[in-house]
């Protein structure tokens, strides 16, 4: 019968919170990719200002590791709620906040 580990099982707790927040990263990079297209296509349909259309788009990209890199910490320091919260909560924010401004600038109503 094997001995009760907490250090084993913290280091465990830890692998599945990066496994999940590699797949988070894929899914908002595939996510940002399909916002970089259709922002491409509304800047040459309706002529619109490039740096004005990519900037959201681009401080999306740029933060989304800065804030896995933060959570990540966090969950080190032993906050492991406050973690998981803020990485969901601040990447389903930054997923809206996308999808509005592509929406806003494609003229789709």
């Amino acid at each position: 019968m094997k001995k009760y580990d907490d250090k084993q099982n913290a280091q465990g707790v830890y692998i599945i919170f990066v496994v999940v927040q590699m797949i988070l990263l894929a899914l908002m990079y595939t996510i940002l990719y399909t916002a970089f297209r259709a922002t491409q296509l509304s800047v040459e349909k309706y002529e619109l200002n490039a740096f004005t259309a990519y900037a959201p788009t681009v401080l999306v990209l740029v933060a989304i590791p800065v804030l896995l890199y933060r959570t990540r910490k966090m969950f080190l320091q032993g906050h492991i709620m406050v973690a998981i919260i803020w990485m969901m909560s601040l990447l389903s924010v930054f997923l809206v906040g996308v999808m509005m401004h592509v929406s806003n600038i494609s003229g789709v109503s």
